[in-house]
């Protein structure tokens, strides 16, 4: 997990499949585009035996989410809809996040962040019908 503290920024520049992807996902028409256009900053920091991420995007508000890992918890999502999400941290290097919200009529989506060279995450995003999309964050 040590290798995800810290700043890592990404913008949807670095998108793969997201039309696809953001219609098989049922995100709401208003916020497709926003999402497409969007910068996001994560932020990782420990708070002891708790995992805190940041979450800083032009496409909405802010959020923090606090997490211990394998333990589902029960949140809103920036716009204020329910969500669920369960991270795994599997290595020093990958993660992996179960998640259902509101805004995603609760279909599930499985999130791999895996890091590779030390300054880059690549995330996959994956719905049970097998669409998947892919984004790219870069270390600050």
């Amino acid at each position: 997990m040590a290798q995800f503290i810290g700043k890592w920024k990404g913008d949807g520049s670095s998108y793969t499949n997201y039309d696809a992807f953001a219609k098989a996902s049922g995100i709401p028409d208003d916020l497709v585009e926003k999402f497409r256009t969007a910068t996001t900053e994560m932020e990782f920091k420990k708070d002891g035996d708790f995992m805190l991420c940041d979450v800083k995007t032009s496409a909405g508000p802010d959020k923090v989410y606090k997490f211990k890992s394998g333990e589902e918890v029960s949140t809103t999502d920036p716009w204020g809809k329910a969500a669920k999400f369960t991270i795994t941290v599997e290595s020093d290097t990958k993660m992996v996040e179960v998640n259902k919200s509101e805004m995603m009529d609760w279909k599930e989506m499985k999130m791999t962040r895996e890091i590779q060279g030390g300054n880059k995450i690549i995330e996959t995003a994956e719905l049970p019908c097998g669409t998947k999309m892919t984004m790219e964050f870069s270390k600050v």
